[in-house]
């Protein structure tokens, strides 16, 4: 459906800008991103033992790896590498 009725999108910006000075977003702390990196390399490993095609979701996770190594300042060779090394 596209709106065209000028006060309902004035309304919805509206409603877009209170949200956002409700909720001003916090950066995430290094050792946040650690810990979910780490995490998420756990689980696309046990995605890449599992018998089912779970393709899409591999996909997702190896993304998100790679930007979570990138935001803690890995470089990429290293990333790839901790990905296809074995975890406990």
């Amino acid at each position: 459906m596209i709106v065209t009725d000028n006060a309902t999108v004035n309304a919805a910006e509206d409603l877009i800008r209170k949200h956002k000075n409700d909720r001003p977003e916090k950066p995430r702390r290094p050792q946040e991103l650690s810990a979910r990196y780490e995490q998420a390399i756990r689980q696309y490993q046990e995605l890449m033992k599992a018998d089912v095609d779970n393709r899409e979701q591999r996909v997702m996770l190896y993304a998100e790896i790679k930007v979570l190594g990138w935001c803690l300042g890995r470089d990429e060779a290293k990333v790839v590498r901790e990905i296809n090394t074995p975890r406990k």
